[in-house]
């Protein structure tokens, strides 16, 4: 039924394509964690965790990226070619 579920709303809307087949809603108020909930089954606080849960993962991927950028920057604005080390461009500073 899930299945069928899912095909349905995927197939009547471009908007829904992406769906997954289940989500990872958080631990909540003394609530464990569910790592593979059927998004047939979630209610919609189920999917306001599990977005939240996201956006806090892409939030923190996206400053990751952003450090990494940086860091890759500084080591060409030294000098830095693409076989050199983190540690040999940036060691002598530490």
């Amino acid at each position: 039924m899930l299945n069928q579920l899912l095909e349905s709303l995927r197939q009547k809307s471009m908007l829904f394509a992406d769906l997954p087949d289940s989500l990872r809603v958080p631990g909540q108020g003394g609530h464990p964690a569910i790592d593979a909930l059927p998004l047939e089954e979630a209610s919609v606080n189920d999917l306001d965790f599990a977005l939240q849960d996201l956006d806090n993962k892409i939030t923190a991927a996206r400053q990751q990226a952003l450090a990494l950028k940086r860091l890759r920057d500084q080591a060409r604005i030294r000098g830095a070619v693409d076989s050199d080390t983190v540690g040999a461009i940036f060691g002598r500073e530490a």
